[in-house]
């Protein structure tokens, strides 16, 4: 079972105006943990980094996108009214929706600026008396620009969970090549720790987008998109180490359940993946050459879906707390009913 918070080792103080409560090193210090509990929600966010400034920062920023989202739900923040908003309905986002609730929260389009009324249920998180399942992809979690990150999100989450249920491609192993494709120290304390690190990448629509699952006593699976197959290898491996001391208890029940299910079925998922995969060649792994003009993730999420994303923001200074965009295959109203359900939410 994944270790809880109070298992890290704490140092330090506080130091943000969120009650940052601990940071731990982990794997001899390659990669460290952080953690934040905000007190209106009571979530506890962990989240990891290959340096601890880079952990400390992510647990604060994810903390106050979770608390604003929560807020949001609760009604404690207050919606500006939008005159000539276009509202979009549950249809936009999924099909065979369940009814509307009414609920709305408002946002931007990310290119051309219009206002928008959203559902709000494919925006808020935890558990809520809904029957659309509730979803952190598309959270803000990163800076200086944090919505670039939440539409990657989108798009690799889309992407893997496309992919898993209908495998027509197969995914480039880059297990071999971690060594080029993490940070100098981190694959020998992954093997002195007796962890095992299986990586893939599945070339998307203009960019790559990495699959890693750590396993050892346990596996946990996370997936990412980025620029280039090293820096999404990266962050699918921080995201997965940072879901080894998630406490299932602060996620919402269908998280919890999905995650729950690929921890004890270690064997067959990551059997799974090796079987749908095919060894990279080098030059898969290689720095992609820079171009003077390319697309931002905003137009590649545009031209895939069909539709711009839209960016969510809360607070008195409107701090971007998630992206949300019709067409991502990431809203859902149940688990899919397959023998293993797609290990990424």
């Amino acid at each position: 079972m994944a270790p809880t918070p109070e298992t890290f080792q704490k140092v330090g103080a506080p130091w943000s105006p969120v009650p940052l409560e601990g940071i731990a090193e982990s794997l001899g210090g390659a990669v460290h943990l952080a953690y934040a509990r905000r007190p209106a929600s009571g979530v506890v966010t962990v989240a990891a980094g290959f340096t601890a400034e880079a952990a400390r920062t992510r647990a604060e920023v994810r903390a106050s996108a979770v608390d604003a989202l929560h807020l949001i739900a609760d009604g404690g923040t207050q919606l500006r009214p939008l005159g000539g908003a276009r509202e979009l309905y549950l249809a936009d986002f999924m099909p065979e929706p369940p009814d509307d609730t009414g609920g709305r929260v408002s946002g931007v389009g990310l290119l051309s600026g219009d206002r928008y009324l959203l559902p709000a249920e494919v925006v808020w998180t935890g558990e809520r008396d809904s029957r659309v399942e509730p979803t952190l992809v598309g959270l803000v979690d990163g800076r200086p620009d944090g919505a670039s990150g939440g539409i990657a999100d989108l798009l690799a989450h889309d992407v893997v969970t496309r992919w898993w249920s209908h495998p027509r491609m197969p995914l480039l192993r880059v297990s071999a090549h971690l060594a080029r494709l993490l940070p100098d120290g981190v694959v020998p304390e992954v093997t002195l720790l007796g962890l095992r690190v299986a990586a893939f990448v599945l070339p998307g629509p203009g960019f790559p987008i990495a699959v890693v699952g750590v396993s050892g006593d346990g596996t946990t699976i996370a997936t990412a998109a980025a620029r280039s197959a090293g820096a999404a290898v990266g962050e699918a491996f921080l995201r997965a180490i940072a879901a080894r001391a998630q406490p299932w208890t602060t996620l919402p029940t269908a998280d919890s359940l999905r995650r729950l299910t690929v921890w004890h079925r270690e064997s067959d998922y990551l059997a799974h993946l090796e079987r749908s995969a095919v060894d990279a060649e080098p030059s898969a792994v290689e720095e992609p050459a820079r171009w003077e003009w390319t697309p931002s993730w905003a137009d590649i999420a545009c031209r895939r879906f069909g539709h711009e994303p839209v960016l969510v923001a809360a607070g008195a200074a409107d701090e971007p707390v998630k992206v949300v965009c019709p067409g991502a295959a990431v809203y859902r109203t149940i688990l899919p009913g397959t023998t293993l359900p797609c290990p990424v939410p």
